[in-house]
């Protein structure tokens, strides 16, 4: 059976979203008893949390309770799925944003992902607070509940109470807690929404208002460069990226892979070299290992491009990224045989 979900070359339309969501949950389902966990399976899995009631107003806060929990790992230390892969991989899947998955199907993605831990939450808003329920499982052989807890804050305190969150996280891996930096709940609020927003041009609005209210919000800025980079914009992104590259945040290693990304495509290898190791050095991920296969496809190292796009494909997501290199990889070595 193959082990990828659901078919990665045909996307779906808008009349096929709910049969693709529904074939793609079956399909889960079946790997959680069929797919052996590969290397990286010490991760957890955050989902954004389920809305139980409410206007479809607040629906952005269950996305910023995940990336908040996120964030918070980071600091940890744990290893974890960030939300942007999630996403990416409900976009390969022609998925929208947040499946409403069963609690089945969310252990079967997390077998597909490699990950030994799933957190999953629900959350309401009533009388201006926000009150949310996060539970635990141990996915890494039967599924076994861990915990689950309920806190609360104000509707406009969506820091707390992730930070709130994230201290039961902390304790139930017996890890010390370790204090974040405090924004303006203003600035988070503009970043969460800066994240789970699609038009990039809103994207920067809210980035930048972000950065505004807090000039030292480093995964704002961060994320603001990437906007600009999509957009074009790539002197404006690689002034703010030079500048976050002696930071240490939680998206420093998303913010070295994609000044390596800027210097390969400038012929500067030493130095995209030199970023990328950086970037893995902070924290593993497939955009890492993506510029290093990169770069040797460009130095004519084929062998160890090919190493490195089997490692980003056990992550599970930027599958599209390496179909398209597996495809140069496979131009380039063609004059070798011929």
């Amino acid at each position: 059976m193959d082990a990828e979900v659901g078919n990665r070359k045909k996307r779906s339309g808008p009349a096929e979203g709910e049969i693709v969501k529904r074939t793609l949950e079956h399909f889960l389902i079946i790997l959680m008893f069929t797919t052996a966990l590969p290397a990286l399976a010490q991760r957890v899995l955050v989902f954004p949390f389920t809305q139980q009631d409410g206007f479809p107003s607040s629906r952005w806060i269950g996305t910023g309770l995940a990336v908040g929990l996120n964030e918070a790992m980071d600091r940890g230390k744990m290893g974890f799925v960030p939300f942007e892969s999630l996403q990416k991989l409900y976009d390969q899947e022609g998925l929208v944003s947040t499946p409403d998955f069963s609690l089945p199907a969310r252990v079967g993605l997390a077998h597909q992902l490699g990950v030994a831990y799933l957190v999953c939450g629900r959350y309401r808003v009533k009388k201006g607070e926000i009150i949310a329920n996060l539970g635990v499982y141990d996915v890494s052989g039967d599924l076994k509940p861990m915990g689950e807890w309920q806190e609360k804050e104000k509707l406009d305190h969506l820091l707390l109470i992730t930070e709130a969150l994230a201290r039961h996280l902390f304790d139930t891996f017996k890890i010390p807690w370790k204090e974040g930096e405090r924004v303006p709940p203003a600035a988070f609020e503009s970043y969460i929404r800066g994240r789970i927003v699609d038009d990039s041009m809103l994207k920067e609005v809210y980035f930048k208002r972000a950065v505004e209210l807090a000039p030292d919000y480093y995964d704002a800025l961060c994320h603001l460069a990437l906007v600009l980079k999509s957009e074009g914009k790539v002197s404006r992104a690689t002034s703010i990226l030079n500048g976050l590259a002696s930071k240490h945040f939680s998206k420093a290693y998303l913010a070295l892979a994609t000044l390596g990304d800027i210097k390969l495509k400038e012929g500067k290898l030493k130095e995209a070299r030199a970023l990328y190791l950086r970037s893995l050095k902070n924290g593993e991920s497939p955009e890492g290992h993506l510029g290093m296969a990169r770069l040797f496809i460009y130095e004519g190292k084929f062998d160890k491009a090919s190493k490195e796009l089997l490692v980003v494909q056990r992550f599970g997501t930027h599958l599209d990224e390496v179909d398209a290199l597996q495809v140069e990889l496979a131009k380039r070595k063609a004059p070798e045989k011929s």
